[in-house]
């Protein structure tokens, strides 16, 4: 299958599981989350806002302010495919891009340093490489990026991934049963 095949099909999953059951693995995702944060110290995070079928991160971010820990949040630049993570401090200082997208306050704090960088995608391997939506966002600002990484995916997002030359694969998977050190699954493959 083609990455466009492989991106519909994924999207196909996610819409149709189970309402119930789709919240209680989100729960689960942000109790895996945040324990794995805090047992690591992380004072910092980057996290994209809520997209529709993935996911919800506003669970986490509400419960990563209230432990004080730092949130930014990223503001896409579409003439250069870059990306700026804005502080963010509150539900209420979101806005809409021209695309639509959740974004923070532009004129909010940046800081492309986070301690951990959340990652979003929609399939990933158990190496940790993924597939997003195909815009290269991620893939060009970890070229750059120097601290962990993480992904937050329900379980079905594991699977078939096309790894090209240019992706990065992310250190951790956090899923709504378990979290993987894909990070070491790689070392111990080489």
């Amino acid at each position: 299958m083609s990455k466009k095949e492989l991106r519909q099909n994924m999207i196909s999953i996610l819409k149709s599981m189970d309402t119930d059951a789709k919240n209680a693995a989100a729960d689960n995702i942000t109790a895996h989350a945040k324990d794995y944060i805090q047992a690591r110290g992380f004072k910092s995070t980057g996290i994209v806002l809520p997209m529709k079928i993935e996911y919800d991160t506003w669970k986490l971010i509400d419960e990563l302010l209230a432990a004080d820990i730092e949130v930014y949040a990223p503001q896409c630049h579409y003439e250069d495919k870059s990306m700026t993570f804005h502080r963010l401090t509150s539900r209420d200082e979101v806005t809409l891009d021209e695309k639509n997208i959740p974004i923070p306050n532009p004129d909010a704090p940046v800081n492309n340093d986070v301690e951990l960088l959340i990652v979003p995608g929609l399939i990933f391997s158990p190496e940790g490489y993924r597939i997003g939506y195909g815009g290269g966002f991620y893939d060009r600002f970890l070229t750059n990026f120097n601290g962990s990484t993480a992904s937050l995916i329900f379980s079905e997002q594991i699977g078939e991934t096309i790894v090209m030359d240019h992706d990065l694969p992310v250190d951790v998977l956090i899923t709504d049963k378990e979290i993987f050190n894909v990070k070491e699954v790689r070392k111990n493959e080489e």
